[in-house]
């Protein structure tokens, strides 16, 4: 790939990948989202709820070293081909076998973890593709042009879920998510990513070994910034994202007696803000120092925090939703201007060799947080269904303590 190439952002092949990710994250979305609410709504239990966004983890947690080796070592391209195609194939085999199966639960649990197998092989190649396909003065402008892409298409999906599944019921939702991973792996044929074949000596296993020794070294001895992100990253997802993942839905279904759609109305607007912090993010691209972040994170944290109090004060249902999303959609803004900048600055950090496994390892604490944070939140707001305030409150001091020790890791950074 020429410079000239590299140097324009909105070329042909990162336009592709762009759009790719527009469809794909769409369909994801749409399927991710209501899945886990058709349970919320057969069993009306919060911990239940959790279970199901938690156990899919394991499957993302296994499978994203082995996409971060994939990466680097193969075509990315033809990566994210094989795996839209064969999460196209899961999802018809899933709509046929839900036909005839009544065990619902069984059945969702398998049909999301086969998701989010296939999601951790996938999202290394594509964190990977950006900086092969921008210069390292644009990685912010393109990290942030994937993230408003996903927010949009996040944003999008979670509104017509709620409404289809409000109305229609699971079926309608399945085949426009077949539709969209289609339609995906045919745009992956037509990226152009560069490649160069690397060195393998020895047997697969002895190539996972090496490779992800080599990743690990380089995260915690070479450069450690990366591993102390990392398990930045870990806590500020144990706490902030499935506290509002779990907790937001259950509260509004359970506490303030909305329906589904209301989840649905509620989750695509909290985007708006994920997707406006994006596009700042975006415009300020390389003003945002990574020593900033943690202002920005404890701005997020408090606005979170918002989310607790018409509970506190016995709001009336409407007051209370309004309060609770406008909360999320300013929280959601100030977390994008903290994500974005964070992994442009661990793809800077990272040799080009390196980068998809790398990646792959700093994802996958975040993922076994997620897990682990979705089934405790489940836990918690259905012990405290009567003073849910009590858990957002909890996690505001938590995650404080997050921030102090951020800011002392990143402080020394220009």
């Amino acid at each position: 790939m020429s410079n000239t190439t590299q140097l324009r952002l909105w070329n042909r092949d990162f336009s592709l990948l762009v759009f790719g990710q527009t469809v794909s994250i769409f369909g994801n979305m749409i399927l991710s989202f209501a899945l886990p609410l058709y349970i919320l709504d057969i069993s009306e239990s919060a911990a239940m709820y959790g279970l199901v966004l938690a156990l899919p983890y394991i499957a993302l947690i296994i499978t994203s070293p082995i996409g971060g080796i994939l990466a680097d070592r193969l075509r990315k391209q033809r990566i994210m081909f094989w795996l839209d195609a064969s999460t196209t194939v899961i999802i018809v085999l899933y709509m046929i076998a839900s036909g005839l199966i009544a065990a619902a639960v069984p059945l969702v649990i398998i049909k999301l973890m086969a998701l989010n197998a296939i999601q951790g092989m996938y999202m290394p190649a594509v964190q990977a593709s950006v900086p092969a396909l921008s210069s390292a003065e644009k990685l912010v402008s393109a990290n942030s042009a994937v993230s408003i892409v996903n927010m949009l298409s996040s944003m999008s999906g979670m509104a017509i879920a709620g409404l289809l599944y409000a109305r229609f019921g699971l079926f309608p939702i399945l085949l426009v998510s077949a539709v969209c991973f289609a339609i995906t792996a045919v745009m992956d044929l037509l990226i152009r990513i560069p490649y160069q074949k690397p060195e393998s000596t020895g047997s697969i296993i002895e190539v996972v070994k090496s490779d992800l020794l080599q990743s690990a070294k380089y995260m915690v001895k070479e450069n450690p910034i990366i591993a102390k992100s990392a398990f930045i990253a870990f806590f500020l997802q144990l706490a902030l994202v499935p506290m509002v993942i779990v907790g937001v839905p259950v509260m509004i279904t359970q506490n303030l007696g909305y329906g589904m759609d209301m989840v649905g109305y509620n989750q695509s607007i909290m985007m708006v803000g994920g997707l406006a912090g994006g596009i700042l993010a975006g415009v300020l691209g390389g003003r945002l120092k990574i020593k900033r972040l943690p202002f920005l994170l404890f701005i997020s944290t408090l606005l979170f925090g918002i989310i607790g109090l018409p509970f506190l004060f016995e709001t009336p249902a409407l007051p209370a939703y309004i309060i609770i999303t406008a909360a999320t959609v300013l929280a959601f803004m100030a977390m994008q201007l903290v994500t974005i900048p964070l992994f442009a600055f661990i793809q800077a950090e990272t040799p080009s060799d390196l980068i998809g496994k790398v990646m792959s390892l700093f994802l996958i604490l975040p993922f076994i947080a997620s897990a682990i944070g979705s089934l405790i939140y489940g836990f918690l707001f259905e012990w405290f269904e009567a003073v849910p305030w009590l858990v957002v409150f909890g996690t505001v001091i938590f995650t404080i303590f997050i921030i102090f020790y951020a800011r002392k890791q990143f402080e020394k950074f220009s």
